[in-house]
């Protein structure tokens, strides 16, 4: 009841996205501009996605491979296809990472190891992610002048320096538990004095939240023992791995900057890198459903609006963007229902009959 309760909220507030947006902006505009579409950059765009499809697979192939048994590309794009089904388009709880790392696990009879790649790529591109957020708003004049550009480049160096002791100290979630209870034992000796006996609730929720949030960082600190023993492996695919992280984050600036040309918008391919990362940041907060819906364009829209570039033009943008995340996730939910595993992944994995490894 309650993960169902948790959805319908979530896709409540896609909805209200929505519904904010359409009363935002002037609806004439956003059709004159689908009516001269630039087909030329529409289609552009559309092998653009395609490419980013394979260069994120092809990174996955190299963390894969590191470990011996070595899978096809082409096996691994239908997984990754796959994937963004279940992530953009089905309305379930269970995540394309979850589905990928059992398919691949399944594959190379080894859960444990098909985990932690998934784990590597994914958090190799937010690392990355964190940087860009903290230096390319420099390069557009004024941006640094934003709370909500300031936020995310300071709450990136946070985490860029949290995750850094993590992998360098010896017992960090000692140091952390042991902090926390001094914290705490000095929080509840205050609330005991009648003056601050109203803060014994306040107090008991941000503990309640401080032990999930320990307990988040003490499995991220696991994932990355395990992650750091793996790249160690092999410093080949390590350079390579760094190496398809940057092409990536290159290949989504200009998956922007050609969604917006595909309307005709004149906008500089600087401004789409300066911005692109501080909206990927705040694009990762997991507000709504089907791949944030709503919240993605909406926040698109806000972010470029700081730059002077209109609503509707930012909207008819964010809208081919999610027109081709769902174009690769159509395709792979027909791969799904011709893969040879679909029956196992139906009856274990979405009934939640089977962890997620």
């Amino acid at each position: 009841m309650r993960s169902t309760l948790k959805f319908l909220i979530k896709a409540l507030v896609g909805v209200g996205f929505f519904y904010i947006l359409f009363t935002f902006i002037k609806t004439n505009e956003l059709a004159k501009l689908i009516h001269q579409v630039d087909y030329f950059y529409l289609i552009l765009s559309i092998i653009l996605t395609w490419i980013m499809v394979m260069a994120s697979c092809m990174k996955w192939k190299v963390i894969l491979d590191m470990k011996g048994k070595k899978l096809s590309f082409w096996s691994l794009m239908k997984v990754y296809c796959i994937g963004y089904f279940f992530s953009n388009i089905l309305p379930s709880t269970i995540g394309g990472d979850v589905v990928r790392s059992y398919y691949v696990g399944n594959e190379i009879k080894n859960h444990a190891h098909s985990a932690v790649a998934i784990f590597i790529e994914r958090f190799s591109g937010i690392l990355l992610l964190f940087c860009l957020a903290i230096v390319m708003p420099l390069f557009w004049p004024g941006l640094y002048q934003h709370s909500t550009i300031i936020i995310p480049a300071v709450a990136s160096a946070f985490f860029l320096v949290l995750f850094s002791w993590l992998i360098v100290a010896k017992t960090p979630m000692k140091v952390i538990g042991r902090l926390r209870s001094l914290v705490f034992r000095f929080l509840r000796k205050l609330t005991e004095q009648k003056a601050f006996s109203w803060l014994a609730k306040p107090f008991g929720f941000i503990e309640k939240v401080w032990l999930i949030f320990e307990e988040k960082l003490g499995k991220i600190k696991t994932e990355l023992a395990d992650a750091a023993a793996t790249l160690k492996s092999d410093r080949k695919c390590l350079v390579k791995l760094v190496l398809l992280t940057i092409l990536f984050y290159i290949l989504t600036w200009l998956n922007v900057y050609f969604a917006y040309k595909t309307f005709s918008v004149d906008v500089s391919l600087l401004l789409v890198c300066a911005l692109t990362p501080s909206i990927m940041f705040a694009a990762h907060l997991p507000v709504t459903i089907l791949g944030n819906i709503g919240y993605f364009e909406s926040i698109f829209v806000y972010y470029f609006l700081l730059a002077g570039i209109p609503a509707e033009q930012s909207l008819a943008m964010g809208l081919l963007l999610r027109l081709k995340i769902l174009l690769v996730g159509i395709v792979g939910f027909f791969i799904y229902m011709l893969y040879k595993k679909q029956k196992k992944i139906g009856e274990n994995i979405i009934t939640g009959k089977e962890s997620s490894h």
